[in-house]
């Protein structure tokens, strides 16, 4: 397993929505993409091929709660639901404030040498992120006549 940490998986991309904002009371939806890849390298001394296959996310919303899943969910839009819909993903935050979001892969792996067959690997590589810096706030609702493209100095806009 230590030579394995010589040979990285590649860290996965992951986002928000809303995009570094968070509405206090509602859900805020968080995604990941990681994908199966294969790396080389020097692996117990000789040349190999190490293949990482995502398993598993681990988010850390930054207010003491957590969430384990398989996926690592999606967009509103690529699920098809209305922006501030719950998904398997999200969370609802119940204080203002500014949060640091982290997520950490897991990823299988296997090796082989030479072109060889595929061996497993016992344990899970685990793949940090750069955390998300996010601010968590409460909003009012304002009733207008006007969209802010028709009057950009109406409220909120």
């Amino acid at each position: 397993m230590s030579d394995l940490v010589s040979i990285p998986a590649d860290v996965p991309t992951q986002g928000m929505e809303p995009n570094g904002w968070i509405v206090v009371g509602v859900p805020t939806n968080f995604f990941a993409t990681a994908s199966a890849h294969a790396r080389s390298g020097p692996l117990l001394g000789a040349a190999a091929e190490v293949r990482f296959t995502p398993v598993g996310f681990r988010w850390d919303y930054g207010d003491g709660a957590s969430r384990t899943s398989v996926s690592g969910g999606a967009s509103w839009a690529a699920l098809n639901l209305p922006e501030f819909s719950e998904t398997s993903t999200s969370h609802v935050f119940e204080q203002p404030g500014t949060v640091s979001i982290g997520l950490v892969a897991s990823y299988a792996a296997e090796y082989r040498f030479g072109g060889g067959e595929w061996r497993a690997v016992q344990g899970l590589v685990l793949v940090p992120t750069t955390p998300i810096i996010a601010i968590a706030d409460r909003t009012d609702t304002v009733l207008v006549a006007e969209s802010c493209s028709v009057n950009p100095r109406g409220p909120g806009c």
